[in-house]
């Protein structure tokens, strides 16, 4: 056997394989070249070969090696020339192995290829020789000598001599296009199913956007259903509450309360006004936080702030932003008028601290409570008028049954004890006690036309002041004994000013009579420019710091003489009695 494989080598040079190399690719070939391999090496471990028929040997059993490869394999000379190949090589190259060397890619059937010609593997050669560094997983097409366009996985390695120099490259590459189309399929695959995962999706995003609208609308409308019946409620709430009472101050918080239920505010504020427009009444409500509130700012009148302004010139609802000026830091303001017929009541408007945060819905709220609130105001003013009428005829028929029956049977006392009195001796036991008796009967005559006058206030303007103040000095005299002292005369003064003189003369003698325990009353009553009413006594007197703004009635007497612009001193001090000065000043009488 050993003799045999010493006659099958072939010197480098012969252009012949050796028997075991052109044998087929069958299993069978495969184990002979196998067998010849494992023979060939032991023969030249064992020396037995030496020489040129060694190396001849070695080449021939690497060319076998690599004939057995399933990949293909191949090396170059630095100019990219090839110097030999496998048999997987050179089927691809369309050329016998011997005919290969000293051909280049230039010469090769994929050398014309658009994609891959033959520069391009002549760059990657270069650049592993250039770099000496190996390249891996090269992928690449090559158009084989049957025509077929292969795809291919290349690797290339600098090949070098036994000083380390590199002179050429050795490639390997392996077919890869049965698993690039296996994974282009997939991909395809893959891609058809992404895109049927992204129809799906996309579907079912629709209708989810489709149900997610629904379900928001659904929810919207039932809110704005909600929305709706607490609305109407509270509109039906509102106009009950103010519809129960003829309390126009009642009827006035019930409107706010009615204005907080359906419009957000940091204040809510109602204002009536008569028929000059002048502010006769008012109600407001503030949230905490919202700061100072300047209610005063109503006592100067509509024209103090904007939204009143706007409102008595147009028919609202009105909304302002930023407003010029407010009750409180307003930002946003909303106003309705209350009005009926035609006749404007007052005004309803609600101010917040967000800008822009009114709108027309906002003012759609306000103008119904508003038109509640003027139906409600409208009903407590004639329910008022009615009972005021109501009270006025009454006390007109109580005055005439006075004035009828009582009145005329203490004239007739009166008459009769004056009548006793110039009858019976001064010195007589009994004409002390029928002075006192006429007395009494006089004063209680006064009372009686006092009480008739406050029954009918209009006929106060129609008695003169000096008269009116005799009956009260009359009415104090029967109920204490008093040294009075009256200087009266009889001005004329306008209709509230002659009231008012009355009124404060009414209020001092009570005090007298009630809290002074006085010995002594000077009343007097002078006419001129300045018209001037002193009511003073020698009482107990007070101390004026230490007594409450409410007691003895002297708030009462204070406003009633701002109310005329006249002025009114009180002088009391504990111990000395009191002094009413009230004194009116004439228009045009100077300063």
């Amino acid at each position: 056997m050993r003799s045999a494989m010493k006659r099958g080598v072939r010197r480098s040079g012969d252009s012949v394989y050796s028997s075991a190399v052109a044998v087929g690719g069958s299993e069978a070939a495969i184990e002979t070249r196998t067998a010849e391999v494992r023979e060939m090496y032991a023969l030249l471990l064992q020396g037995e070969l030496s020489g040129p028929d060694a190396l001849t040997a070695s080449q021939q059993m690497l060319q076998i090696l690599m004939d057995s490869m399933a990949n293909a394999v191949f090396w170059k000379d630095l100019r990219s020339c090839y110097m030999g190949c496998n048999k997987v090589f050179a089927r691809f190259a369309g050329v016998d192995p011997s005919v290969l060397v000293g051909m280049s890619d230039r010469d090769m059937p994929w050398a014309d290829s658009q994609s891959y010609s033959a520069d391009w593997f002549i760059d990657w050669d270069r650049q592993v020789m250039e770099t000496g560094e190996p390249a891996f997983g090269i992928i690449e097409q090559l158009r084989s000598a049957a025509g077929e366009e292969r795809w291919l996985q290349t690797n290339k390695v600098p090949l070098r001599d036994l000083d380390g120099r590199i002179i050429g490259v050795l490639g390997t590459f392996e077919d890869i296009t049965n698993r690039r189309r296996a994974e282009e399929e997939l991909q395809r695959t893959l891609d058809e199913l992404d895109e049927r995962v992204r129809q799906r999706t996309a579907q079912l995003t629709l209708a989810n956007e489709s149900l997610r609208r629904e379900v928001e609308d659904r929810v919207r409308l039932q809110a704005e259903e909600r929305l709706q019946r607490a609305y109407a409620d509270a509109l039906r709430d509102t106009a009950a509450a103010m519809t129960s009472t003829f309390d126009l101050d009642a009827v006035l918080r019930e409107a706010v309360i009615g204005v907080e239920r359906v419009v957000s505010a940091d204040l809510i504020a109602v204002v009536l006004v008569d028929s000059d427009g002048h502010v006769q009444n008012s109600s407001h409500r503030a949230s905490y936080g919202y700061g100072d509130v300047r209610i005063e700012r109503l006592e100067g009148g509509c024209s103090e702030l904007s939204i009143l302004r706007r409102l008595g010139v147009d028919h609202g609802p009105i909304i302002i932003n930023e407003p010029m000026d407010a009750l409180g830091q307003a930002s946003s303001v909303l106003g309705a008028r209350i009005s009926v017929a035609d006749q404007v009541l007052g005004f309803l408007f609600v101010e917040s601290a967000v800008h822009g945060f009114y709108t027309s819905s906002h003012a759609e709220r306000l103008a119904a409570v508003a038109d509640q609130a003027g139906a409600a105001i409208s009903n407590a003013r004639l329910a008022g008028r009615a009972s005021e009428v109501a009270a006025a005829e009454e006390r007109q028929r109580l005055a005439h049954e006075l004035h009828d029956a009582v009145n005329q049977t203490l004239w007739t006392e009166a008459i009769t004890a004056e009548s006793l009195l110039r009858d019976v001796d001064e010195s007589s036991p009994l004409y002390h006690r029928v002075a006192r008796l006429h007395q009494l009967a006089r004063g209680a005559l006064s009372e009686m036309r006092a009480l008739l006058l406050e029954l009918r206030p209009d006929d106060l303007t129609d008695v003169g002041l000096d008269e009116l103040i005799n009956y009260l000095i009359a009415a104090m005299e029967c109920r204490r004994t008093l040294q009075v002292h009256v200087d009266l005369t009889n001005p004329e003064l306008p209709p509230d000013v002659h009231h008012v003189f009355y009124r404060v003369a009414q209020e001092a003698l009570r005090n007298i009579t009630q809290h002074a325990e006085a010995a002594a009353v000077e009343v007097r009553l002078n006419d001129g420019p300045i018209v001037e009413l002193v009511v003073a006594d020698d009482g107990r007197g007070f101390d004026d710091s230490g007594v409450p703004s409410g007691h003895l009635g002297l708030a009462i007497m204070h406003e009633r003489a701002a109310s005329i612009g006249a002025t009114l001193d009180v002088d009391a001090e504990p111990g000395h009695g009191t002094t009413v000065v009230l004194r009116y000043r004439r228009p045009g009488e100077g300063p």
